[in-house]
């Protein structure tokens, strides 16, 4: 992307937010929303999180991504995490060495 281009992409957007309507503020946390999802793709994972940012934004504002997809991914990615942490929790720890001496106390002399 030329920096042309991202200048008017970036005033594009400053006015579309500008001229929004009233469910301003929940849109703004489906674009973060969004943004997360982004995030989770392999073609996104090496894009700057302000850039996804940025991107999720003017989808959501603009209207490229509608709501309910917002919704069905963030379910999906939230079962992703649900499946990750039971597999976390799951995974045998290593024990502890019990026989570790403590270092004795330095004497203040």
């Amino acid at each position: 992307m030329t920096t042309h281009a991202k200048i008017e992409t970036e005033n594009d957007l400053e006015k579309l937010i500008s001229d929004y309507g009233p469910s301003k503020y929940q849109d703004i946390v489906r674009a973060m929303q969004w943004a997360r999802h982004l995030r989770r793709q392999e073609e996104f994972r090496n894009v700057p999180m302000a850039e996804l940012i940025d991107r999720s934004l003017f989808d959501v504002v603009s209207g490229k991504v509608k709501v309910a997809e917002i919704e069905e991914s963030v379910k999906t990615d939230q079962a992703i995490e649900e499946k990750l942490a039971a597999k976390r929790s799951d995974e045998p720890r290593k024990p502890r060495k019990e026989g570790k001496e403590e270092k004795p106390a330095k004497d203040a002399a």
